[in-house]
């Protein structure tokens, strides 16, 4: 495997799973990563055997007390390129590893802190748990279920989301330090990673104005435009996900169903940002059921690939390792695991020059490379990739680096979106109609925010100069186009490298550039009902359900963390890359922590019970006397403090997770019964007082914490003047680095907010540019200078 981080040492400190996340992905792409445990090992090792066997796969691993000052820890210290951690807020200064101590010792060392909500703030001291994030922040309010009331997040997507940012600081951090030498410090939280999902469909404006027209300020209510998103019980009791987000795959899908006359298409094709009328809406939710319950499954799919429309099988977890396309990307990697013996994992999802078949070590043993290490990195500590020199330089680290997008709809365009908050220069590239995601604007604004946008027919023959001028000038091209689109309108890899050899050119293909279903559409959230995703979101034995922690914002994060690595790559080579994210592959990786053993056992996954309670009675909602609560239980002491709290006698025969399993049932009923004889108040005041991590679900959340001044002042938030809306509230940084001045946030940009601009710089006179606006060739949306 293409191996773009090799010679990084990266010393992991993480605990949990988040840490290990974000190593895990460096370690996948090349980077010597050095898991400390201390002396016995990772007390949740046991625990957490699965996830670990996949995130600290190709690391080494050492048995050292971190917490104590000792020559071996300042040897590691002095030879690591960046440190990982996830202490509490405070609690690396009590052992002497908070940034400023080692940042004065060890400048080039860059440092990512993952807490459970940052370094300060209202919930500071709250424990780093994912149920608890999902409680505080929203998602349990939001996310559908089979009963009232809040429900539990099947899917770890703030621990998901905060790995990948900690991977991201930390390659961003890498390439400013190219700069000048000098170790940045990342700080994230699992707050931020359940944000970064939750930021998809969040934002807040002082109108709450709801246009129906398809222009960029639109807004459809869900359920009234003519968009199809969701999946449908076959007549073999098998699922399918269907989504009409592409131009005219809603006309072709009522033709399909034979309701079309009823429920006519527009010309344009671009129905997403068009309402139903209320006659239309009665038809289509009164038929459209009934009708795919007619035939089984595996007629729609094969129906819906004829005419072009979006359907896409909802599977089980691991069900998708055997699919064609999965086993053409090589997205199933076996590997002999030291604990489960040889399993099937999910593969890294970004590829390098086409590359398909890979091979990775195994997770390692407690303190099973400590001399090994001790030794070699003591030998080779001055050897540090991307250290530059000089004075402190704080610009936003990527400052300076050029990008076109081309790309269209979401997890592409995310990318990039990733990209401009960190500096870069960012075009965007849309057909003069407009990008069809404008139907959506606070999902189109949330991807496109920090752009300049340009809209241009790429196929015209006059538009030939400006497409290589653009060509020319980026350091990264990057779409999420079908097969064979880029090539018809000239921007291709290699048409694109003809006129930029050095160019780094990513491409976050549906299913992959070739293939058995790399013509075929690809959406969200119907790939992740492909890979499980909704199965694991709805609790064990139900039906599937939509899942909040849509893949899209993954696969953004992972096409700007390829996108950084690449930019290393040739800022120490000087060559340009290809690489591939396929949303099928990123979509794969958030059931990452789910494996199969050669005999077809699938560990992992079905943790969520049945009433969407929780996964342990130790790790749950309960209701209460007025409402409900969510505790996060994990250590012996904490324990002991809720049966204190409570009183169950039940907890009085286990002291650890694991011996609480055995009596997992029993015990969940005994503390029901319990919780339900006293209001809220009443238990969280005690649960606090104990020592027992505990949280009140909040309700659907966009607004309040669109509007909280914390969050404005953390900069999670972003308040901007809108000529029609007021303030537009949206969300704006994931983390925050050091000795970097990041950005202001700036909205998406309007529909060719930027034509005359651009086309104006790259010396096109103004009257060439209203003779190509004339004829619709270009769109404008101010007025052109003279020239």
């Amino acid at each position: 495997m293409f191996r773009p981080l090799e010679g990084l040492r990266v010393l992991d400190l993480s605990t949990g799973l988040a840490g290990v996340r974000a190593s895990g992905v460096l370690a996948d792409y090349g980077a010597d990563v050095v898991w400390v445990e201390p002396i016995g090992g990772a007390p949740r090792r046991e625990e957490l055997a699965v996830d670990y066997a996949v995130f600290n796969r190709g690391k080494r691993a050492i048995e050292l007390d971190v917490q104590s000052a000792s020559a071996e820890r300042e040897q590691l210290l002095a030879a690591a390129d960046v440190l990982i951690e996830t202490w509490a807020p405070g609690e690396a200064g009590e052992y002497g590893l908070d940034y400023q101590t080692l940042h004065a010792h060890y400048p080039p060392l860059v440092q990512c802190s993952i807490t459970g909500f940052g370094p300060d703030g209202p919930y500071r001291d709250v424990a780093a748990r994912e149920s608890l994030v999902h409680a505080l922040i929203g998602t349990m309010g939001e996310q559908v279920g089979h009963r009232e009331g809040p429900i539990y997040e099947g899917l770890p997507f703030a621990s998901i989301g905060a790995g990948y940012l900690g991977a991201l600081g930390v390659l961003a951090a890498l390439f400013a330090r190219a700069r000048d030498g000098l170790g940045r410090h990342i700080e994230s939280s699992l707050y931020d990673g359940a944000l970064v999902y939750l930021a998809m469909m969040w934002g807040d404006t002082d109108t709450g104005h709801q246009n129906t027209s398809h222009t960029e300020d639109s807004f459809m209510p869900a359920g009234s435009g003519r968009l199809i998103t969701g999946s449908f019980r076959c007549a073999d009791d098998e699922y399918i996900g269907v989504h009409t987000g592409a131009v005219g795959a809603f006309g072709r899908l009522m033709k399909m169903l034979g309701l079309d006359t009823q429920i006519p298409s527009d010309v344009s094709g671009l129905d997403m940002g068009i309402p139903l009328t209320a006659q239309e809406q009665e038809i289509l939710h009164g038929s459209i059921h009934d009708i795919f319950a007619d035939k089984p499954r595996a007629y729609w799919v094969d129906a819906m690939a004829k005419v072009d429309v979006c359907g896409i099988p909802v599977l089980r977890p691991t069900e998708v390792f055997d699919e064609p396309q999965t086993r053409h990307n090589g997205m199933v990697v076996t590997i002999d695991d030291p604990v489960f013996g040889p399993i099937q994992q999910v593969a890294p999802p970004a590829r390098f020059f086409g590359e398909r078949t890979i091979a990775l070590p195994p997770a390692p043993q407690p303190g099973q490379h400590t001399a090994e290490v001790l030794a070699e990195w003591d030998q080779h500590r001055d050897a540090r990739p991307w250290l530059g020199s000089g004075a402190l330089d704080d610009r936003a680290p990527l400052q300076g680096v050029k990008i076109l997008d081309l790309g269209a709809m979401y997890a592409g365009p995310c990318a990039s979106r990733h990209m401009a908050d960190l500096g870069a220069d960012v075009i965007k590239v849309e057909p003069v109609r407009g990008d069809p995601f404008r139907g959506l604007p606070s999902l189109f604004r949330n991807c496109q925010a920090g752009k300049r946008a340009i809209a241009v027919d790429l196929k015209d023959p006059a538009l030939g100069t400006t497409r290589a001028q653009l060509a020319a000038w980026a350091d990264i091209v990057h779409h999420n186009m079908r097969p064979g689109a880029a090539e018809r309108m000239g921007v291709g890899y290699d048409q694109i490298r003809e006129l930029n050899p050095n160019v780094i050119y990513g491409y976050a293909a549906g299913w992959g550039s070739d293939g058995p279903y790399a013509r075929r559409q690809s959406f969200e959230p119907m790939l992740s009902g492909y890979v499980g995703a909704e199965f694991e979101v709805a609790g064990q034995f139900n039906g599937p359900l939509y899942p909040l922690g849509n893949a899209d914002p993954g696969n953004g994060l992972v096409g700007a963390i390829t996108m950084v690595m690449s930019l290393l790559h040739r800022q120490r080579t000087g060559e340009g890359l290809y690489f591939e994210n396929p949303q099928l592959n990123a979509t794969m990786t958030h059931l990452a922590h789910v494996v199969r053993q050669s005999d077809g056992t699938v560990l992992g996954a079905g943790k969520l019970d049945p009433l969407q309670y929780g996964i342990s009675a130790l790790d749950r909602l309960y209701e209460t006397a007025d409402g409900w609560l969510c505790i996060s239980v994990e250590t012996p002491a904490e324990i002991g403090a809720l049966r204190s709290v409570t009183g169950c006698q039940l907890l009085g025969g286990c002291t650890t997770v694991q011996s609480c399993q055995a009596i997992d049932y029993e015990l969940g009923m005994a503390l029901a019964d319990i919780f339900a004889l006293q209001p809220n108040s009443y238990w969280l005041d005690r649960l606090d007082k104990g020592g027992v991590p505990a949280a009140q679900p909040k309700p659907f959340n966009n607004r309040a914490f669109m509007r909280d001044p914390e969050n404005v002042r953390t900069r999670r938030v972003a308040e901007i003047a809108h000529p029609s809306e007021g303030r537009i509230r949206e969300p704006d940084q994931y983390f925050r680095m050091s000795q970097c001045t990041m950005p202001p946030h700036r909205l998406a940009p309007r529909l060719g907010e930027h034509t005359a601009e651009i086309l104006n710089w790259l010396g096109m006179p103004a009257d060439s540019i209203q003779s190509l606006s004339m004829r619709d060739a270009v769109r404008l949306n101010i007025a052109l200078k003279e020239s």
